[in-house]
């Protein structure tokens, strides 16, 4: 079946997000959506240039990929005044306080609340103001990662489960309603397993789950192995996925990327505290990794 407005992905020679040409916000039908969600599904991050949207129309458009979540920062300093399904991402302040999440600081390598028993499918993320430089934001495939592995990571990995500690971020922060561990030992926290190498809910195929590269020596312990047996594992496979191909966004006004978060990763570069970043952001529920 034809689709209301001709839509093409333009890949940019990258094999990680391709641009959407063609859709048109203020008049789409299912099919059309249909075919971006396929493009979406194929490259793991999509992105929209030039388009000039509400707040509204980005929800309702979000609402076309899943049931809404929340961001744990929406309930903290990345609320939306009047949207509850936005999470504001910014360095503004108001009466003193912070107005948004992660502020100017770098955001490290990371698939999002990897520490959620249902962490989010996807996340749409929309430019409202920019820094003249810094900012940009990386994203990795994972199944990339898991597809490209040596054989002798192959076999380390194989039906393995990977416990995350859900006590501090990935910034080193403590998490809202968390209290410091008494042990030093992260086995013994509280947090959540989940499997090594995820098999995707749409598409089958299998991709590495690393959930995040803190700033931390250690968030994550592969279930069954000596501690320093899983360190030393989880170092290779960070260090494999890493030399993989990278797609990097270098944000312009209008530009809004959409990701599919249960096979990529990403990570945001710092920026000036001098200048305004302010961008809008939705997020879609996910199935529990198997």
């Amino acid at each position: 079946m034809l689709t209301k407005n001709k839509i093409t992905a333009v890949s940019n020679g990258s094999g990680v997000c391709a641009d959407i040409v063609g859709f048109d916000f203020n008049d789409y039908d299912a099919q059309d959506v249909a075919e971006v969600r396929k493009i979406w599904l194929q490259y793991g991050v999509v992105r929209f240039r030039d388009i000039d949207i509400t707040d509204e129309q980005h929800i309702k458009f979000s609402h076309h990929f899943g049931e809404a979540v929340i961001h744990p920062k929406q309930l903290q300093e990345g609320a939306h005044p009047t949207q509850k399904e936005i999470l504001v991402i910014a360095n503004t302040t108001k009466d003193g306080k912070p107005s948004g999440a992660l502020g100017n600081s770098e955001a490290t390598w990371h698939t999002d609340t990897w520490f959620y028993e249902r962490p989010p499918a996807g996340a749409l993320l929309r430019s409202i103001a920019l820094p003249p430089t810094g900012g940009d934001t990386y994203w990795v495939s994972m199944y990339q990662a898991y597809e490209t592995l040596p054989s002798y990571l192959l076999d380390a990995v194989k039906g393995r489960q990977i416990f995350f500690q859900s006590v501090y971020d990935a910034a080193g922060g403590l998490r809202l309603n968390k209290q410091v561990p008494k042990s030093d030992d992260i086995r013994e926290w509280p947090g959540i397993v989940h499997p090594l190498v995820r098999v995707h809910g749409d598409s089958g195929r299998q991709a590495l789950y690393l959930g995040a590269k803190g700033v931390r020596e250690q968030d994550s312990w592969i279930v069954g192995l000596p501690m320093d047996e899983s360190n030393d594992l989880v170092a290779q496979l960070w260090e494999h996925t890493l030399k993989g191909e990278i797609f990097v966004q270098q944000w312009r006004l209008g530009d809004m990327v959409m990701w599919d978060n249960r096979c990529t990763m990403h990570r945001r570069d710092s920026f000036s505290p001098e200048h305004i970043r302010i961008m809008h952001r939705t997020t879609t529920a996910g199935e529990r990794p198997v």
